[in-house]
């Protein structure tokens, strides 16, 4: 049968396209690895229609299944950029467990995109080519460890303490749990159970095949290719076709009781984390509380921006008097919150330091100083009233019906960002920033889009792009020149190394000492 779809304000039928538009890919995401998990086609399909509050403007249907959509036919609405987010949110989600349904509690095995390549795997310290698709833990970051007696499963680990710099002694570790901003200060959040939120970045297998297929793992490959005057554009999704270069960026929030209800409403997953005092990794619960999903299209080459939560992070900061709290409180705010003082360590001796109560102030010292302690936040620009609010309260009412108990009903989409107009890719190289036009790029709420959980402290002012215009190719310190070279929105290629870049390091250590 054909599906009525509208795309604007008259009726556009689709011919014969028999599946819905945003279920488009007829291959696996997690494709041939040597990965555990494997994509779960379910046996009964589920399937709805997603809207604001006027249904007979702009619909989009939505399929409840593992196929992430690689483009829309068109974007030409707030509404449907925000059906598109949501059909990606739960093929992403969707799992990967035979006899897992989408969203059961308590489940602590993968989702689809957590089957993805963490950065810091795919872009090896010495320059070589990534492992096999599917690995999630690096052999450098294994033998770091070796002391320690926990043994990592190379395709079945979250490991949320990825390091910039792996050192084969594993005397000297960067730990760096801090969101982007502010740069140069301590940026950790601390909720409100006593516990630093964990950040990783994943990458799909679009993603991985353009970095394996042009060698751009390595830094000088990139350099070369710049130099060849050939700008580094990621592979584009496509309606009807591939999936396209899709990054995530996920926080997680450390379970201190995973037995108890509460978690009945998150996403739980197991994982392994260095703790910043001793210094050594231990095993954990964590619950996902915050997901960007950036992902690249041919309707969108400046790259589709959508941010999900969970209901219960924090409050509006408008609404703070009106606004009834979650069940068992918010992830990171209290009403009753008063200002906290804590001893740290210093080079000088114990010094002590207040981390107050005034919402979204970046806390005061760094996580190897002291523990972490609550950080008082609240969301600074609402939610879209006109589209987000209500298509979220929509697919939270469907995830209920079909699965009743399914955690994924306690998530809420925050906004999207797309581009009214095609801006094509750059057919040569570019610096940074990227000049893109401003004036076409919407997002439901008209202002600055921030996620309370990765951009708690700029909430008010950067948005998604104006951070991605600055990210560049690898620097390579024989060819500085063209360090500053733009690198399509993605800040992962940066972590390119290069095959001498290790020795080099060494060698300069060696003299220091």
């Amino acid at each position: 049968m054909n599906i009525k779809t509208i795309l604007s304000k008259k009726i556009v039928w689709l011919g014969v396209v028999i599946i819905p538009l945003a279920a488009i890919s007829t291959k696996a995401e997690l494709g041939n690895s040597d990965s555990s998990y494997t994509a779960i086609i379910p046996t009964k399909t589920n399937t709805c229609n997603c809207y604001a509050t006027d249904s007979t403007s702009y619909i989009l249907p939505i399929t409840f299944h593992n196929i992430v959509p690689g483009d829309l036919f068109t974007f030409n609405h707030q509404i449907l950029a925000d059906c598109f987010a949501w059909q990606q949110f739960i093929s992403l989600n969707w799992p990967t467990n035979p006899s897992s349904d989408f969203g059961t509690p308590h489940d602590y095995s993968f989702v689809q995109w957590e089957t993805y390549m963490h950065r810091e795997v795919m872009f090896k310290d010495d320059g070589s080519r990534p492992p096999a698709w599917g690995t999630m833990v690096s052999d450098e970051y294994s033998r770091m460890f070796k002391t320690q007696k926990l043994l990592f499963n190379k395709t079945d680990t979250k490991l949320l303490t990825f390091v910039n710099k792996i050192e084969e002694n594993g005397a000297a570790i960067t730990f760096t749990p801090d969101q982007a901003s502010p740069v140069g200060k301590p940026s950790w959040l601390g909720a409100q159970n006593f516990t630093n939120l964990w950040y990783e970045i994943m990458l799909n297998k679009d993603y991985y095949d353009f970095i394996v297929e042009k060698g751009f793992y390595n830094a000088k490959v990139q350099h070369d290719t710049i130099k060849r005057n050939l700008p580094i554009n990621f592979p584009q999704g496509e309606y009807n076709g591939i999936v396209g270069a899709i990054e995530l960026k996920a926080a997680w929030m450390e379970v201190v009781k995973p037995e108890l209800s509460k978690w009945k409403r998150y996403k739980l997953s197991k994982a392994i984390v260095l703790d910043p005092i001793t210094r050594r990794l231990r095993r954990t619960v964590v619950a996902l509380v915050g997901l960007h999903i950036l992902h690249k299209t041919q309707n969108q080459p400046t790259w589709v921006w959508a941010t999900f939560e969970h209901i219960d992070n924090v409050p509006d900061r408008d609404n703070l008097n009106t606004s009834s709290a979650p069940p068992d409180g918010y992830n990171f705010y209290d009403p009753k919150c008063k200002d906290r003082e804590v001893k740290i360590r210093t080079p000088n001796g114990d010094s002590l330091v207040i981390v107050p109560c005034i919402p979204n102030t970046p806390p005061r010292y760094y996580l190897n100083q002291a523990g972490p302690v609550p950080i008082q936040t609240v969301r600074v620009n609402s939610i879209d009233k006109n589209n987000a609010a209500p298509i979220n309260a929509l697919m939270q009412r469907k995830i209920k019906k079909f699965y009743p108990n399914s955690v994924w009903q306690y998530y809420e989409l925050i906004d999207v960002i797309w581009s009214q107009s095609i801006q094509p890719d750059p057919t040569v190289p570019i610096r940074v920033p990227r000049n893109i036009n401003r004036s076409t790029m919407l997002s439901g709420a008209g202002t600055v889009i921030a996620n309370s959980t990765m951009e708690t402290y700029v909430q008010s002012t950067k948005t998604c792009f104006d951070c991605h215009i600055f990210s560049t190719i690898a620097p390579y310190s024989r060819d500085t020149i063209n360090n500053s070279k733009f690198g399509d929105f993605s800040f992962a290629l940066t972590f390119a190394k290069y095959p001498a870049a290790k020795s080099d390091y060494l060698k300069k250590m060696k003299k220091k000492k």
